[in-house]
């Protein structure tokens, strides 16, 4: 599971810093590399949409293999490739690998570890920051030494590495298990489990509140960090940094997701608190970007403030995490946690994969920056929106439908796992 996490963003940003080489061998127009940055949330909402389906009728160790297996084709494919079409083809077959594995894993710490949900949580979400982080800091120097095509291919050697473990676990699911007789102490151990299954009805995250707040988090997070992936390097060229200093700069930006990605989870779950990490994580996005801005080629002491600003801005990632334990911490099953990742995954990419479009377009309609980012902004007020609708301690399934007034599940089921790990405090509905 680890290792699939740490997979699932080195397709993503290993492409941005080398792709001034790779525009001049496939003669990428600006159209086409708008489309090149669409790409992985274009592919996550996708598979965010499938994934809740292919769950059901494959399970969720299959779905796994498949998820590797098409992040290698792709990968290698594409590095391949000497068509600017095929290359945005096998991109998106990569980003679509990639995407079931975003939507699946949130499920699958549920399933084996529903009373480790926190740590998990965090170590997952750490590993993606060093995946963001580690594919630009090596992408330059092996393109270097090798070529921009080994550079972007060779990534796919890691989703080789985790598809191995999820063909073990696939194939000894598949086996049928002996029937075991259980002893009478462990009956007294089932009842939170069959309770929380026995919650009659399931109601469709698109129905609640906190399904929609999920989206509305992962459109505002996606938009604003995949628009930073991919133009983050190009804004710092234009202020008068190398290829090389705005590669190590986007790596810094991903670096610093691994702190808060640590952090959030566990924060959380001793709070019990959302508001306030996402609350902050809008306020450093926006302040950030806003320096950023303002005094990009600022000096103090000898210290580039480029750096600073870049730090307050990568801050804001905090609202990932948050947006990935929300997943857990408000559902009660792993099948109403795999519903409300696909749904809020789905949508939330989709309606996000217009970040890094519009953040290009609207640099090239008015020729500065401060247009682009105001498009950012805008999708903070949205980020700040979902923050908000998620904030009360309450399950998924325990919601009445939107527009109606009677709760779908009965008073007195308690959720699955401890109330600790979930954050909410051990709440019975």
């Amino acid at each position: 599971m680890l290792l699939t996490a740490f997979t699932l963003r080195l397709g993503v940003s290993g492409v941005s810093p080398v792709l001034e080489r790779l525009s001049t061998d496939l003669h990428l127009t600006a159209a086409s590399t708008g489309v090149l940055a669409m790409m992985p949330t274009l592919g996550f909402a996708l598979t965010g949409f499938l994934t809740a389906f292919l769950m059901r009728r494959m399970g969720l160790e299959a779905l796994l293999v498949l998820s590797c297996a098409l992040a290698v084709v792709g990968l290698v494919a594409r590095a391949l490739c000497t068509d600017v079409t095929l290359f945005l083809a096998f991109t998106f077959v990569a980003m679509c690998g990639l995407g079931i594995g975003n939507v699946a894993l949130p499920p699958v710490i549920k399933k084996y570890f529903p009373n480790r949900i926190a740590p998990l949580t965090a170590a997952y979400s750490m590993l993606l920051g060093v995946s963001t982080a580690t594919a630009p800091f090596f992408a330059v120097p092996i393109a270097d030494a090798a070529g921009w095509r080994v550079s972007v291919g060779s990534w796919a050697v890691f989703s080789v590495a985790a598809l191995v473990p999820w063909l073990v676990v696939w194939l000894g699911a598949r086996r049928p298990q002996p029937a075991r007789v259980l002893d009478p102490s462990e009956l007294a151990e089932v009842p939170d489990v069959t309770a929380a299954a026995a919650v009659p009805g399931r109601v469709p995250p698109w129905r609640t509140s906190v399904g929609w707040g999920v989206v509305l988090m992962f459109v505002g997070t996606s938009s604003n960090t995949f628009a930073m992936f991919t133009w983050l390097p190009r804004f710092v060229v234009d202020a008068g940094f190398s290829e090389h200093e705005a590669g190590a700069m986007l790596s810094f930006y991903a670096i610093l997701g691994l702190p808060v990605s640590l952090v959030v989870p566990l924060l959380v779950r001793r709070t019990g608190n959302t508001l306030v990490p996402g609350l902050c994580a809008v306020l450093l996005y926006g302040t950030g970007y806003l320096a950023l801005l303002l005094w990009p080629r600022e000096v103090l002491g000898g210290l580039p403030l480029v750096w600073v600003w870049i730090t307050i801005a990568a801050l804001g990632q905090a609202s990932f995490p948050l947006a990935l334990s929300l997943i857990n911490i408000r559902t009660r099953t792993t099948a109403g946690a795999g519903a409300l990742s696909g749904f809020g995954q789905g949508l939330g990419y989709l309606a996000g994969c217009a970040g890094p479009l519009m953040f290009g377009l609207l640099f090239g309609a008015t020729g500065n920056w401060w247009t682009s980012f105001g498009y950012l902004w805008l999708m903070l007020v949205v980020l700040a929106a979902g923050v908000l609708l998620t904030a009360r301690h309450r399950f998924m399934e325990d919601l009445a439908p939107l527009g109606t007034t009677t709760p779908t599940a009965p008073r007195g089921v308690v959720a699955t796992g401890s109330g600790r790990d979930s954050g909410c405090g051990g709440v019975v509905a």
